[in-house]
Parts: C-alpha cells; sequence; structure tokens
C-alpha cells in the first residue's frame, strides 16, 4: 500500500503494540523463561518491582499481542483487497505471502524461541482458506464460540492436575502425551524442576493459538464496522475506550489479585488465565478507541514518529530481539530485576523511535519491510 493511501490510524496503534509488547518480551530477554508463567520465581527484588509486575500483567500482557493479533487480521483484509486488483488469485498470492512469513518465522525462531511470526502464519493460512464472510454476526459469533472453547479446554486440562500442579490424571493420552516431560507443571512454574511438562505446554500453545485466531477475527470484524479506519466521530472512540477498559480492566485485575494473593499458588493458575484471557477483547477495543483519539488529536510531530515505528514494525520486532538475546544475554540471565529491564525497555524505544522516522523520510519502506514485500511481488 503506498504512503498516500496508508491507513495512518494502523500504523499509530501499531507502534503503540510494538513498543508494549517489548515490556512483556524483555522478561523472556533477560530472566529464565519460568519467570515467563510464574512472575514469582525470578526478578522481584522490591516492592518497584512488584508494581512493573502488576502494570505489565494488568496492561500489556496478552493485550499487546492482542493488538497484534487483531492488527494482523486487518492486514488479511487488506491484503486481499488490494491483491484482487493485481492478480486473479488473490487468496494464492496470500498464501504465497505468508508461507513467506513463516519461513521468517523459523529464521526468528532459531534466534528466540518466543517467536509469533510462525504461529501467526499459521493462523493466516486458516483464515485466508475459508470462505470470505461478509457478515459481521458471523464473525462475532465466531469469536463467541472460540473463547467458550477455550474455556471448556481450559476447564479440561484443569481436571488433570492437583492443586499443587502434580498430573493426577490416568488417562492414556495423557501419560503417552507427558511421556518424557515432568509429572507436573514442570519449568513452565516450578523454578526447580529439570523438564517441562508436555502437558501443560500443549495447552498454553492452545490458549495462544485460540487467543490469536479470535483477535485476527475481531480485526476483521473492526475492519467490516469500519472502526478501525479511524473514519468516525470521536464520540463513538470515546465510547468504545470506555466500554472497553470499563469490562477488561476488572477481569485483568482479577487475573493478576488471583496469582499474587495466593502468592502464585498452583491452584490458580487455569483460572487466573481464563480471567486474564476474557479480558483481551474487550481491552483491545478499549485500546483501539483510546489510541484512535490520540492519533487523531496528537500533534504530527508526536504522533509521526510512532506512526514511522508501527510502518517498521516487522524490522523493528526483529532487532528488539536481536537487542534483547545478544544484548542481555551477554550480561546472563537473572541478572537484572524487572524494574532494571524497563531501562532496557526505554533504550530501545529511544533507539527505534529515532531511527524509524530517519528511515522513513529517506525510503518507502524499512530493510526487512521491503525484502518481504519484494519476496511477495517476485511472481507478479
Amino acid at each position: 500500500m503506498s504512503s498516500s493511501h496508508r491507513i495512518t490510524n494502523l500504523d499509530f496503534i501499531r507502534g503503540f503494540a510494538l513498543f508494549g509488547i517489548l515490556i512483556i518480551n524483555v522478561i523472556a530477554f533477560g530472566l529464565p523463561l519460568t519467570a515467563t508463567t510464574n512472575s514469582s520465581t525470578y526478578g522481584i527484588v522490591n516492592t518497584l518491582d512488584w508494581i512493573v509486575l502488576v502494570i505489565s500483567s494488568v496492561f500489556f500482557e496478552y493485550k499487546m499481542m492482542g493488538l497484534f493479533s487483531m492488527l494482523f487480521g486487518v492486514g488479511i483484509m487488506i491484503f486481499l483487497d488490494n491483491a484482487e486488483k493485481k492478480t486473479s488469485k488473490p487468496k494464492t498470492l496470500a498464501i504465497w505471502r505468508n508461507f513467506l512469513l513463516f519461513c521468517f518465522g523459523i529464521i526468528h525462531l532459531s534466534i528466540w524461541e518466543g517467536d509469533i511470526l510462525a504461529p501467526y502464519a499459521i493462523c493466516a493460512f486458516l483464515l485466508i482458506l475459508f470462505p470470505k464472510v461478509e457478515n459481521p454476526k458471523f464473525i462475532f459469533a465466531a469469536i463467541v464460540f472460540l473463547m467458550a472453547a477455550f474455556i471448556l479446554i481450559t476447564n479440561y486440562f484443569s481436571s488433570l492436575y492437583d492443586s499443587s500442579g502434580n498430573l493426577i490424571s490416568q488417562e492414556e493420552w495423557v501419560l503417552l502425551a507427558s511421556e518424557g516431560g515432568a509429572l507436573s507443571y514442570g519449568k513452565f512454574w516450578f523454578p526447580d524442576s529439570e523438564s517441562w511438562g508436555y502437558l501443560i505446554a500443549m495447552w498454553w500453545y492452545i490458549g495462544a493459538f485460540f487467543r490469536a485466531i479470535s483477535l485476527m477475527l475481531f480485526g476483521f470484524l473492526l475492519y467490516k464496522l469500519n472502526i478501525i479506519q479511524g473514519k468516525k466521530e470521536i464520540s463513538y472512540y470515546k465510547k468504545i475506550s470506555l466500554y472497553g477498559f470499563l469490562v477488561g480492566l476488572p477481569l485483568a485485575s482479577y487475573s493478576i489479585y488471583l496469582l499474587v494473593s495466593s502468592n502464585y499458588n498452583p491452584s490458580v493458575l487455569f483460572i487466573s488465565n481464563i480471567f486474564n484471557t476474557l479480558s483481551v477483547i474487550p481491552m483491545v477495543m478499549g485500546y483501539t478507541g483510546l489510541l484512535t483519539i490520540l492519533n487523531l488529536k496528537l500533534k504530527d510531530s508526536i504522533s509521526n514518529r510512532l506512526r514511522a515505528s508501527g510502518r517498521l514494525a516487522f524490522t523493528n520486532y526483529i532487532t528488539q530481539t536481536i537487542f534483547g538475546v545478544f544484548i542481555l544475554g551477554a550480561f546472563g540471565l537473572d541478572t537484572f530485576s524487572r524494574s532494571q529491564l524497563m531501562i532496557f525497555v526505554f533504550l530501545v524505544w529511544i533507539i527505534q523511535i529515532t531511527w524509524s522516522k530517519i528511515l522513513l523520510d529517506r525510503f518507502n519502506y524499512g530493510p526487512l519491510e521491503w525484502f518481504w514485500r519484494k519476496l511477495t511481488y517476485l511472481f507478479i
């Protein structure tokens, strides 16, 4: 999409999500992976660390990934609409584009195991192959179905464990799936465990898949209803922001309350995750309203920098990983507390806000965006 036809609201929201996701990813860069699921295990030294933990959990955990997923869904819709003007086989072109993204994700995965590009590409394949849906009510029903299915699946998985996080089910498939791993939550939750609990990891990946697909469909919905384009009245965006946060914030807050008040007791893992997951769509709606207002109201000297960062989201996302893995990794895991890791986050923000504007003042695309685009249209 040329610069003159870009939806600047998408770039602005994407820039915010890009910087917000680093607040979550930096934990995986700078602390052992158990800290990403059981936050009490590493990086908590003082009260400030607890404050950082609670704020990041309520406002950023799952929510920034939710914004990215929503925007990715919007991107699929826009690409298919544009591809119809360039080729007689728009879905084939979209599948090729996402195959390339999957390949980029595999390369990224070799650097850092927290990659989201490959999973997003897999989700995109499913959505692209599905017949085109025009009815927003059907999309909404699909989202509700996926969320209900996730709750049922989570409830089932919770029945396989006791309140201490130990596997109690003797079902044949459970024993088979757990073979070779910890017969508990394992390193997913317990820092002294030597192996992962394969079954709990399976549940976590299923949950991530359901969240991603649901939010991509939510992106479809916002695009179909002409909400994400930023063309409705300011009063409308104020309303959806208010309603979104009124529903989402209590759910997200109760999720972290359950964990902290129980001193991260294994028994609350599943129920707290349900509340946090249910908070994502309302919070994404709240952020969409708020960020759209900011995009419309802020001075261009400020908003253009965030838009530029969003336009270079692919390049910036990968360089965040490179900075995190190789700079923080050089110090060793568990060297810094959570609040200290935020200093790293601020420094990366400053670097990327600065170079994104400089690059786009001289070029139409960031380096990885340009490369992906060239490969996408290689045969057209």
